[in-house]
């Protein structure tokens, strides 16, 4: 029984059904409704390397202060998209982290957030395991200085396996040296993705 889809029919009987209600009921509605429990994912401990900290953190808490780091990685890694508007629907990201299907771990220095890594989670229809797809993993210049990149990626991974994931994906773009990156941290080359902005047509 779906407890969570009949508490939040219940609580809103009678109401409008406005889309943020509705994204609501669909995530409630899923298969198998909450993915990893939230007492799973708090599992995940802080850790700290040279003058950074990794942590886990809530996209719901830090939306705010996340933005800027959203648009500098956009401007610096998402050049083929330019044409299209950057408009993140952070809303989103909150429903999916509620639903745990989604993991924001940060670096940060001196409080100041410099870096973040954002994985959408899922069970994979093949296999059944956990697959832990990176949406997000950039960190602000001043932060890839040294080894603390490798060490952060290492925190997501370890991150990612505690809380079941058997398999991460990770994309690299064309524009940068990601890829010789995360070869040397043992990911391999498995497929090639192809991009195509597509105009729109007036009618």
């Amino acid at each position: 029984m779906n407890t969570e889809l009949i508490a939040l029919l219940k609580t809103n009987m009678g109401l409008p059904l406005l889309p943020g209600l509705a994204a609501d009921i669909c995530v409630a509605a899923s298969r198998i409704g909450t993915l990893i429990p939230a007492s799973v994912i708090e599992r995940i401990e802080p850790e700290g390397h040279e003058d950074f900290i990794f942590s886990l953190e809530r996209i719901e808490n830090i939306g705010e202060e996340i933005k800027p780091l959203h648009r500098a990685h956009w401007d610096e890694t998402e050049a083929h998209r330019h044409g299209l508007p950057f408009n993140p629907d952070y809303e989103t990201f909150i429903r999916y982290e509620r639903a745990g299907r989604y993991v924001l771990l940060t670096l940060r220095r001196g409080g100041r957030l410099l870096g973040n890594c954002a994985m959408y989670l899922d069970r994979s229809a093949h296999t059944q395991t956990i697959i832990a797809t990176e949406d997000t993993l950039y960190l602000l210049p001043e932060a890839r200085k040294g080894r603390a990149a490798r060490h952060f990626v290492a925190y997501v991974e370890n991150a990612m396996r505690l809380i079941g994931a058997s398999e991460i994906n990770i994309t690299v773009k064309t524009a940068n040296k990601a890829a010789r990156f995360f070869r040397l941290l043992g990911y391999r080359h498995v497929e090639n993705g192809l991009n195509k902005i597509l105009e729109v047509e007036n009618v």
